[in-house]
């Protein structure tokens, strides 16, 4: 079998060995008020259901989950459910803190995108298939390559810095919108490039605003020195008013320009700077600018206005909540966060978020945590969400988890992506049926006959052991646990018990010496695709649900 990981890392480490002297991430940033973080102690006193719905939203917003198997504690049951770790949050931040060494990323590079001996990648031995053809100008492996490292990775910085960049990247700060005529594949990966670049290194906020400001990307988009000037003020520091402030911003950068399509888009200088001081923002001059950079970045509008940008995507816009919104906002704003690191921490680990928080889910953190939840492989080339996932979620139109079907396209808007996740019927008919028929009603993901452990079955395609052990109820909560973090209702199950022995796919159970109805050898996947099935249908199933 290809990606034996455990022996890769172990000759990696002979070979490379550790990196004692890498720096770790901040764990120990504190956001106050109604931002507080969640405890340990409180979420150790949930009961063992809203442990396990918390902790795959926490995983879940991140783009991974945690399968029901690896959380509890089997040997109990489904009926007295324990979780296997009474540390779950503190760990988890702890791992995401901390950097893996070069030997592991070059272990998971190489299992990902099948590195040869030179670092170069190999189609033959990866594990998933890229867009390779760089002439193009719809290349998009940039895209591509990013969901694979978050998908791969182990929780841990590295995973943590490539999914922030990716929100980042997203956003309207961060955006290279390469729906313009003027921008191309190349400002997504090098914008994407220089994001985690910095936040590997561990700059501030202010540090990388300031060095975003003057990169080619960041001109491509703004185009002209007096649009430059007012998109960052808009971007940066949420002023929007600013018709003679960015006036008086072109003037300082007027010596700067953006190259015609003929000339590739590229920066030019004039050889003409202004001399003269121009007032902006009421109390600043500039003259240059890196002058005007220099203003952006060290102004104390910008943290308030990062913080805005990034919760927004974290808590529905939709309600009458913008007091509460803005109370969280100003919280962690007024904690005095220095880095990107500090507010995503703050806002994910938050007892604000992790419990009373309820928005859609994303179609990155519907799909991708269920990755991990049912244990999928993509050898298993069950339908499109093969070794080509994150083409199909990326470039191919045709495709059903083409997200840009969904109104969800990944680093194209110029405003980046709204933050409301795209609820009108036909982004969310296309966002349903990727879900329901491309994955979850898809029985390769549950069939023994694919060589590789899964959800259900060990490599040997036989049933494994606690699932084998399990009575007909246990199973089916067992299955809602695993796609819904809850267990069904004695009607659920009345009612689904019915389509597994009448359904037109025939009767899927039967009765044992002890005269217990059971779940026919070998059909554990189809009752597990009429479940699912059932499962995917449900409102519910595209939410995170609040627990309080």
């Amino acid at each position: 079998m290809r990606f034996k990981l455990p022996l890769i890392i172990a000759v990696s480490m002979l070979v490379l060995g550790c990196d004692p002297g890498l720096p770790e991430g901040s764990n120990d940033f504190a956001a106050g008020g109604s931002a507080v973080a969640l405890s340990q102690a409180e979420f150790n006193s949930l009961p063992a259901e809203e442990q396990y719905m918390v902790a795959n939203k926490l995983l879940g917003t991140m783009f991974r989950g945690v399968a029901v198997e690896d959380f509890f504690d089997m040997s109990t049951g489904m009926a007295n459910l324990s979780p296997a770790d009474a540390a779950f949050l503190s760990n988890t931040r702890n791992a995401i803190s901390r950097d893996m060494s070069n030997a592991e990323v070059l272990a998971y590079d190489t299992i990902i995108d099948g590195l040869d001996a030179d670092g170069n990648p190999d189609p033959a031995n990866a594990k998933y298939i890229f867009d390779n053809d760089s002439n193009t100008r719809n290349n998009e492996r940039a895209k591509q390559l990013p969901l694979a490292r978050i998908k791969e990775y182990p929780v841990s910085r590295d995973m943590f810095v490539h999914w922030m960049a990716y929100v980042l990247i997203n956003t309207i700060m961060f955006s290279p919108a390469e729906e313009m005529e003027s921008t191309d594949y190349t400002d997504v990966q090098n914008m994407y490039r220089f994001l985690v670049l910095k936040l590997e290194e561990g700059a501030t906020i202010r540090q990388i605003v300031r060095s975003n400001l003057s990169t080619l990307a960041r001109w491509r988009v703004s185009r002209s020195a007096e649009n430059h000037a007012l998109e960052a003020y808009e971007l940066y520091l949420g002023l929007f008013e600013t018709e003679e402030d960015s006036y008086r911003g072109g003037i300082a950068c007027k010596d700067l320009y953006l190259t015609n399509e003929d000339d590739g888009y590229l920066i030019r200088r004039t050889d003409f700077p202004n001399t003269i001081p121009q007032l902006i923002l009421q109390n600043q001059y500039v003259t240059t600018c890196d002058d005007l950079y220099d203003v952006i970045a060290g102004h104390p509008l910008l943290i308030p206005r990062v913080v805005e940008v990034l919760f927004n995507y974290f808590v529905d816009l939709r309600g009458d909540n913008l007091a509460y919104r803005q109370g969280i906002i100003n919280a962690i704003a007024a904690s005095n966060p220095q880095t990107f690191e500090d507010i995503f921490t703050a806002i994910l680990f938050s007892r604000e978020y992790l419990l009373n928080i309820e928005r859609p889910r994303t179609f990155e953190e519907n799909l991708m945590p269920l990755l991990d939840a049912l244990k999928w492989h993509p050898g298993e080339n069950a339908g499109e969400v093969d070794e080509q996932i994150f083409r199909r979620m990326t470039e191919f139109s045709n495709e059903q988890i083409y997200m840009a079907g969904m109104g969800w396209a990944t680093t194209k808007y110029k405003i980046g992506r709204l933050p409301e996740v795209p609820l009108d019927g036909l982004s969310f008919a296309n966002y349903h049926k990727s879900m329901r028929e491309e994955f979850l009603m898809n029985r390769g993901f549950y069939d023994p006959s694919s060589n590789n452990a899964g959800f259900l079955y060990d490599e040997n395609g036989d049933a494994k052991v606690f699932i084998e052990n399990m009575s007909l109820n246990d199973f089916i909560d067992f299955l809602f646990m695993s796609g819904l973090q809850r267990k069904a209702s004695a009607s659920e199950k009345t009612d689904l018990i019915d389509v597994y022995q009448t359904g037109v796919t025939g009767n899927h159970l039967t009765t044992n010496t002890d005269g217990d109805t059971v779940v026919r050898v070998g059909r554990f996947d189809e009752v597990a695709q009429i479940t699912f099935d059932y499962i995917a249908r449900l409102p519910e199933f595209y939410y995170y649900r609040s627990v309080n």
